[in-house]
């Protein structure tokens, strides 16, 4: 269906280049989503390079089994993470405010020189600081993406769009973890860190280059009706106000429990199956990329299933969310209790894999469609700070997770120390339920507000 052009009015807060909000720029516009989809997804690849490794790695540091755990495993997570959490809440300020192109291409390069001078690591105390450093990248970059998306496309597509990001976010995760697992026994661990930065040394400058500033809020139904939205400016009131929206709180707080278990499977499970249940490391990465590879199509399906449903009652998104978000933590608790392999003649694996197949599947279907749940209830010159503090609870979760259970593992084992971690999701899909809710309420509280705003204009 063909967009009708919006009428030109005052600029928003923006530097550099527009882009031209007519029907004109829809082949740019494919071209500026399949750039940034290459470029997530080689920056994702960060992400998981150390899991397949962590005993090489230690044992490259002089490290003990326990420190493997709570430093390398734990700390050096934690910290990821953390820097992660403080660059979102740069970034959003900043993609609120300014051009988003160049502070994207700025990330990108933040995020990627030090993962590339992690494989020249000498001592911990250094590759500690260079995977510390490489979360700035990672977390910046999300307040950064979706407020693009929300540019880019309709209300009724940000589900699927959402979802194909996710695909691509994902894909760049299974490359790079698959590429560590696969690659260690040839050249070691060090390899893969350079291999996955290389390519957005190239993508990031061709981004900058070639890429428009999108203008903001040209997507929304107002101005898909013919209405003039002019640019909003984001301000404090603005600020304190994504907090009173009961759907951002929701999401926020789920977040937190929702991404302990993904923080601590990505990290621990991968060394886990190796050493615990008497898998080859090639083995046990075999099974985590075919869940990972499950959590990629199960975040696609998701957002392909959520569109259709979101399209039939705003309610249903955050339904389907919490159902499948609860069915994960079956498959995932089979997953962890797995039988132990140490010892055995010829351990096959098959069973697992299945297993991990539908775990990595079902749990994954939630994450696209929460990030359409917060861009369908926020305003567009809030949407860079919105996905700044999603970001901020997300690494929380992501970062504390590792941290906390490599302290549990201390006193409880690994196994029982994972099946606590599982148990998040419950938490995670009650809040999704209640979302159900307010999810409606507040999508046509933001319609009503941005009608008030084209007809003021």
């Amino acid at each position: 269906m063909t967009t009708p052009a919006t009428p030109p009015g005052p600029p928003g807060p923006l530097e550099g280049r527009l882009e031209p909000p007519g029907p004109t720029a829809r082949s740019g516009e494919l071209y500026a989503v399949i750039l940034l989809a290459g470029m997530a997804a080689f920056l994702f690849a960060d992400q998981n390079l150390m899991a397949p490794n962590l005993t090489q790695i230690a044992s490259d540091f002089g490290m003990t089994p326990a420190e493997r755990d709570a430093r390398l495993a734990g700390d050096t997570s934690l910290w990821f993470w953390l820097l992660g959490a403080a660059a979102a809440l740069v970034t959003g300020y900043l993609t609120d405010r300014v051009n988003r192109t160049r502070v994207l291409a700025a990330v990108v390069f933040l995020g990627e020189i030090p993962c590339f001078l992690t494989g020249f690591a000498e001592t911990y105390e250094q590759f500690f600081w260079l995977r510390a450093l490489t979360g700035l990248g990672i977390g910046g970059v999300f307040p950064l993406v979706y407020s693009l998306i929300g540019d880019y496309f309709q209300p009724r597509m940000r589900p699927a769009a959402t979802a194909a990001f996710g695909l691509a976010m994902g894909l760049g995760i299974a490359l790079g973890q698959g590429l560590a697992g696969f690659l260690s026994a040839i050249a070691g661990w060090r390899l893969p860190f350079m291999i996955v930065a290389a390519p957005n040394f190239v993508l990031a400058p061709l981004f900058l280059a070639t890429i428009r500033e999108p203008q903001r809020g040209r997507r929304e139904v107002v101005a898909l009706e013919g209405g003039h939205l002019h640019g909003g400016r984001i301000t404090w009131a603005a600020y304190t106000q994504l907090f009173r929206i009961r759907t951002n709180l929701m999401v926020f707080v789920q977040s937190i429990f929702g991404t302990v278990p993904w923080g601590v499977f990505f990290v621990y499970l991968n060394d886990y199956l190796a050493q615990d249940k008497g898998f080859s490391v090639q083995a046990a990465t075999l099974i985590i990329m075919a869940l990972g590879g499950a959590a990629i199509l199960g975040g696609f399906a998701g957002g392909l299933i959520g569109n259709r449903l979101y399209n039939r009652h705003p309610r249903y998104l955050p339904i389907l969310c919490g159902v499948t978000t609860l069915f994960g933590v079956i498959p995932t608790a089979a997953l962890i209790a797995y039988p132990s392999q140490l010892g055995a003649a010829d351990p096959t694996f098959l069973p697992l894999l299945l297993i991990g197949v539908a775990a990595g599947f079902t749990a994954a279907m939630t994450s696209s469609n929460v990030r359409a749940i917060l861009l369908n209830v926020n305003a567009p010159e809030t949407r860079g700070s919105i996905f700044a503090l999603y970001t901020l609870f997300d690494d929380l979760g992501r970062g504390f997770g590792p941290f906390i259970i490599s302290r549990l593992i201390l006193v409880l084992g690994r196994e029982r120390a994972f099946h606590a971690a599982n148990l998040m999701w419950v938490v995670c899909a009650v809040l999704l339920f209640i979302m159900a809710r307010t999810f409606p309420r507040d999508e046509a509280a933001l319609t009503a507000r941005l009608r008030e705003r084209a007809q003021a204009s």
